[in-house]
């Protein structure tokens, strides 16, 4: 695994994606793109072989700390734009 700044220009969120942060891990979308989008983070990369390269960051979310997975959008010429695959608290 590969460490890196990344900036996060924009944070997509699918409605599914959305609607299991919410239900299972008591995450408001909202607040995990206020807490990602707009911001530089210190990335760790990870190429799953089942569900390719990710960049996975810690955030704080109403003062949790929280394991975000990224997965870059292809069509981004900029390289700074990212789906969200979860968000999960930790500690």
């Amino acid at each position: 695994m590969v460490s890196q700044i990344i900036w996060v220009a924009e944070l997509r969120i699918s409605r599914q994606t959305w609607e299991k942060i919410q239900n299972q891990h008591r995450l408001s979308g909202y607040d995990v793109r206020e807490a990602v989008e707009h911001k530089l983070h210190r990335a760790v990369w990870d190429d799953n072989p089942e569900r390719g390269l990710r960049a996975l960051i810690q955030v704080t979310v109403l003062n949790k700390r929280v394991l975000v997975v990224l997965y870059p959008r292809p069509a981004d010429a900029y390289g700074d734009s990212y789906a969200l695959g979860s968000a999960y608290p930790i500690g």
